[in-house]
């Protein structure tokens, strides 16, 4: 394996897992404001939902800005900028 497809590997593994961990994290924080608040399972399922749009929200920020990453910002109308 050539270092650029361990490196390719790494990044898609990052951010699957960081979806992963919004998930998680939301619907932990979720189940324990449910039994805080005696509202089961609402607030769990509420935070299942929350964790994946905003896990989702983070992917597409940063599939999005790699291109900007390689030097190739475009600027209005798609134009490469400065030209």
């Amino acid at each position: 394996m050539s270092k650029g497809s361990l490196r390719d590997y790494s990044q898609v593994w990052s951010l699957g897992t960081t979806l992963v961990v919004y998930v998680l994290v939301f619907t932990a924080i979720g189940y324990g404001l449910d039994r805080w608040l005696h509202t089961t399972p609402w607030l769990m399922v509420a935070g299942v939902f929350v964790g994946a749009g905003l896990g989702f929200l983070y992917l597409v920020r940063i599939l999005f800005s790699t291109g900007s990453r390689d030097g190739h910002e475009e600027g209005p109308g798609g134009r490469p900028q400065g030209q």
